[in-house]
């Protein structure tokens, strides 16, 4: 009696905290439904495997199917995902609640989810159709607009009624799209969250890259153009310490298509 609530809030890393475990006491201090819809629990499937050992600088991750390929930060775990589109590729740090991901939006689907989102009853808006057979990424939608319609659409993925804020978006001279974005994780106990931690609020930051590329199309055919990107996140005050700039090589890393191809021949 009169014990206080489990140190649910230290997400620092323990010798004796399972990733399981870690992520029960983050369900402690987020509301029950943005932590059941969080990436992290999707990549503790029965099927998630210890990667392989990393060196310093990561781990040269390669799909099995030869889409993509990435650098992973050491100690990160990986989930065996077999989707052809949405979320492609997870894995984590999860004592720390740190998570690259990789996903394949159809650009088609994109932007009707994104219409979908902006219709109010009676008004419903229209799908742009600029995005329909794109050359390039700046055919979707400005960089700012298009870093906006991507921040959005991983929010509705996550659910918990975030509101990521794009920080940074800016192309890299070879097609892809670099962005950052902050996400406030809501909190259920701000009170027990200080007193723990010394904050009230929980931060997200994330880093992408973006890049156009194509998937299979649900209804057979030719492959459809997609939006496929990295992620790469973590919580603010580990991504100012030793993460932030880890993760953001592991975004930066990413290659889809013919580059991934040459990341495979080269690791042969």
């Amino acid at each position: 009696p009169g014990a206080h609530p489990p140190t649910a809030h230290s997400l620092a890393p323990h010798p004796s905290r399972c990733p399981m475990c870690t992520l029960l006491a983050l369900g402690a201090v987020l509301p029950r439904r943005s932590f059941l819809a969080a990436p992290l629990a999707a990549a503790l499937s029965p099927a998630a495997a210890p990667a392989a050992p990393a060196p310093a600088s990561g781990a040269l991750v390669i799909d099995g199917a030869s889409r993509f390929s990435l650098t992973v930060p050491r100690g990160f775990v990986a989930s065996k995902r077999s989707a052809s589109q949405g979320t492609l590729y997870v894995a984590g740090d999860f004592p720390r609640a740190a998570v690259v991901s990789v996903t394949a939006w159809p650009v088609s689907e994109l932007l009707a989810a994104e219409a979908a989102a902006r219709s109010l009853p009676g008004l419903p808006a229209v799908a742009s159709g600029a995005g329909a057979s794109p050359a390039a990424l700046a055919d979707i939608a400005p960089p700012e607009e298009l870093a906006r319609i991507l921040a959005r659409a991983r929010d509705r993925e996550q659910g918990g009624g975030l509101s990521s804020e794009v920080t940074a978006a800016t192309p890299d001279g070879a097609g892809r799209l670099v962005l950052s974005l902050s996400t406030e994780l809501p909190v259920a106990n701000p009170d027990e969250l200080e007193r723990q931690r010394g904050i009230r609020r929980l931060v997200r930051r994330t880093a992408g890259t973006v890049s156009l590329g194509s998937v299979p199309s649900p209804a057979g055919g030719a492959p459809v153009a997609a939006v496929v990107a990295a992620w790469a996140s973590c919580l603010a005050e580990d991504w100012d310490g030793q993460l932030g700039p880890q993760l953001r090589d592991a975004a930066d890393s990413f290659r889809w298509g013919e580059p991934a191809a040459a990341a495979v021949a080269s690791s042969n």
